[in-house]
C-alpha cells in the first residue's frame, strides 16, 4: 500500500527503491511491513493474519513461521524492486513509491495455506462458501490482472505476488525449505544437519519445550510431503498414527 500521509515512523520506515535500494537504508526491508496506509489496510491486513496465521505457524513452529512470513514481506519489495529497475511497468518514478503494509507476508502464508490444506472450507468476504484451493486461485488471478491491467495500486499487487511466489518455492522445494529451518535455528544452538531433506516440523511433531526437535524420520518426511502436495486432510489413519507417535517419543 501507499501511505497517506507520512508521520515521522513512516518517513522512516516506509520502503521504496530510492530509499532502500539506492541509499542502503536495509531496515526498510523489514519495517515497511508494520506500517500501513490508513486503518482499513490495517484492518484487512489483520484479517487475514486472525484467520490464515494460527494454523501456520501450528503446522511449521512458531520460530520457523516467524522467519517465514518476514521473508515473504521482503520478497515482495524484492520483486517490486526488480520490476522497477528492469521494466517500465512502474513509469518514471516507480523508484519513489513508497510502499508500507503486511500483504506480502499475508500472501506467503496464503500460499502456504493453499499447500497445506488445500480443501479446507473458507469464507470469500465472509459470505461465499469455497475451497481453499479455489480461493488461492481467485487472489492470484486477481493480482496478476490488476497489474496487466495496471489497475488501482497495482505496484501493491506486485508485492503481494512477490511474495506469494517465494511462499510456493519453499513450500515445493525441499533446498528452500532447509535453508529457511537452517536460517531459524540460527542463536538457538539446534543442529538441523540431522533432517537431511529439510522438512518443515509439524506442530504435532515440535515439542512446546525449549527442548530441540525430534529428529524427522524419513516416513514422517513422507507424510509432511503428503501434507504439501494434497494437504492434511488426506493422511491416512495409519500415516496420523505415525504422527502421534513421533510426537510421543
Amino acid at each position: 500500500g501507499t501511505p497517506e500521509g507520512k508521520s515521522p515512523l513512516t518517513e522512516w520506515g516506509y520502503f521504496s527503491v530510492d530509499q532502500g535500494f539506492y541509499h542502503l537504508q536495509i531496515w526498510r526491508v523489514l519495517t515497511f511491513q508494520f506500517l500501513h496506509a490508513n486503518i482499513n489496510h490495517l484492518l484487512s491486513n489483520m484479517i487475514g493474519i486472525y484467520f490464515f496465521a494460527p494454523h501456520l505457524e501450528r503446522w511449521m513452529s512458531s520460530r520457523i513461521f516467524t522467519f517465514y512470513y518476514l521473508l515473504c514481506g521482503i520478497a515482495g519489495v524484492l520483486f517490486y524492486t526488480f520490476l522497477a529497475l528492469f521494466t517500465n511497468l512502474f513509469g518514471e518514478y516507480g523508484t519513489m513509491n513508497p510502499m508500507v503494509g503486511a500483504s506480502a507476508g499475508i500472501f506467503g502464508i496464503l500460499a502456504a495455506f493453499y499447500f497445506i490444506a488445500p480443501n479446507a472450507r473458507v469464507l470469500l468476504f465472509f459470505i461465499i462458501p469455497m475451497k481453499m484451493r479455489t480461493l488461492g486461485i481467485i487472489f492470484f488471478a486477481y493480482e496478476v490482472l490488476n497489474i496487466i491491467g495496471r489497475g488501482g495500486n497495482y505496484g501493491g499487487s506486485v508485492g503481494h505476488l512477490g511474495g506469494a511466489l517465494l511462499g510456493i518455492l519453499i513450500m515445493k522445494n525441499s533446498t528452500a525449505r532447509q535453508l529457511l529451518n537452517s536460517l531459524a535455528a540460527i542463536g538457538t544452538g539446534t543442529s538441523t544437519k540431522s533432517h537431511s531433506k529439510g522438512k518443515f516440523k509439524d506442530a504435532q511433531i515440535v515439542r512446546e519445550s525449549n527442548r530441540s526437535p525430534i529428529e524427522i524420520t524419513e516416513e514422517v518426511n513422507r507424510i509432511l510431503d503428503k501434507i504439501s502436495e494434497e494437504g492434511i486432510q488426506s493422511l491416512t489413519p495409519k500415516e496420523r498414527e505415525t504422527l502421534d507417535r513421533s510426537r510421543k517419543n
